[in-house]
């Protein structure tokens, strides 16, 4: 039983990664003559395509984006545990960071990681929500409040008698989204004069290289 249990993990997990790694930004705004990774920061995210192929195109392809674990969700759960649809919509959020399909340039993960915590019925992420509102309204810059938004879904679930599953998904999806904003792909190269301490602390913050 334990062997058939890992191989519907593993299998799950593939599954979502594969699904995440469907680059429909990419894809939408090819179609309309833009090729994401080479025009701006060169990567392929919701706010990068509202940029370039326009507000709604641009917003609809990214909330396209954004669904991709929740129907990853819906199409495990009709097969296999709550557990198992919660490894395939993490999964989905690493693939559509690290897509197989672009190697492994993809966007930032914040729509479908709130997607997925929605999807997986957790209503604690609204504070995610909240916190990216505030940082467009108060900082200018969405960033730093989604980074605020999903520590603070994480910790709230920690404490409110959340499934063991579900907070683990959480603080995975605030790791994942971390690692995306460290490792993820910049057009632009760091400034020379920035400190590794000082690079690390804006790509985390602020999900940039520079001011």
């Amino acid at each position: 039983m334990a062997v058939v249990a890992a191989f519907v993990l593993v299998a799950a997990f593939v599954f979502g990664y594969l699904v995440g790694s469907i680059p429909i930004t990419y894809l939408i705004a090819r179609w309309r003559g833009h090729d994401l990774l080479t025009e701006g920061r060169g990567g392929v995210s919701g706010s990068t395509a509202m940029e370039r192929i326009g507000v709604i195109p641009g917003a609809g392809a990214g909330l396209f984006d954004a669904l991709k674990p929740g129907l990853v969700i819906l199409l495990a759960q009709r097969v296999a545990s709550y557990e198992v649809s919660a490894v395939a919509a993490l999964a989905a959020v690493v693939g559509h960071i690290w897509p197989l399909t672009l190697r492994f340039r993809g966007g930032r993960g914040v729509g479908p990681a709130g997607a997925a915590l929605a999807f997986l019925g957790v209503w604690q992420m609204a504070l995610a929500f909240v916190g990216l509102v505030l940082g467009r309204v108060l900082l200018k810059d969405s960033a730093p409040g989604a980074l605020v938004g999903f520590l603070a879904t994480a910790v709230v679930m920690s404490f409110t008698g959340a499934s063991v599953t579900a907070v683990l998904v959480a603080w995975m999806m605030f790791v994942v989204l971390v690692i995306g904003r460290v490792l993820g792909y910049r057009k632009s190269q760091p400034t020379a004069y920035a400190s590794l301490a000082s690079l690390m602390l804006w790509r985390v913050w602020f999900d940039r290289d520079r001011p």
